[in-house]
């Protein structure tokens, strides 16, 4: 028989797609206001994987990513996504996001996004929100599975994710 014990504490993440109406920094400054100080910050990059966001948020889109101050409970995940879709709407004209916020949980074995939209390879979570494991750790780093989105497959991304992962893993030799 298997014993419940909590899950390990996770790092806060977050991918950011952004159009060029909403600053950087007003975006970091929500996310510390709702969530905790942004602690790493990745550079932008144009974000040219998909014209699934085109219609909605329009051209010349951005993608960064960051992750947040503080351990995080891996049974908050749907909290969280429920949260920053709130803050997305913030940012929303005529019913159309210029923000999108994609929260997820990064531990020392894989990276779990939150979705609303249920595929095969998600699991409900519940409030309607789905998690998706979006890399596996082996082999000393991230690996894609898959299903992982085009961008989180780009080698600078991997790059970023791990060396969230190394001060993730310091935090918790210190008991921090």
């Amino acid at each position: 028989m298997s014993v419940p014990r909590p899950a390990e504490p996770s790092t806060l993440i977050f991918a950011i797609l952004r159009s060029p109406a909403v600053a950087t920094e007003e975006i970091l400054d929500s996310l510390k206001g709702r969530f905790a100080t942004p602690c790493a910050v990745s550079d932008p990059a144009e974000f040219t994987q998909t014209d699934y966001y085109r219609n909605e948020m329009g051209g010349e889109l951005e993608r960064f990513y960051c992750s947040v101050e503080g351990f995080w409970d891996a049974g908050r995940l749907a909290d969280i996504k429920l949260a920053s879709n709130h803050l997305e709407r913030r940012w929303s004209q005529e019913q159309r996001r210029r923000v999108n916020l994609d929260p997820g949980l990064l531990d020392l074995t894989h990276l779990v996004l939150a979705t609303g939209k249920p595929a095969a390879h998600r699991v409900y979570l519940g409030q309607g929100i789905h998690g998706e494991v979006e890399y596996i750790f082996e082999k000393r780093s991230y690996r894609p599975l898959p299903w992982t989105y085009p961008d989180y497959r780009e080698a600078w991304v991997i790059d970023f994710f791990n060396r969230v992962r190394r001060a993730h893993r310091a935090a918790r030799k210190l008991g921090g």
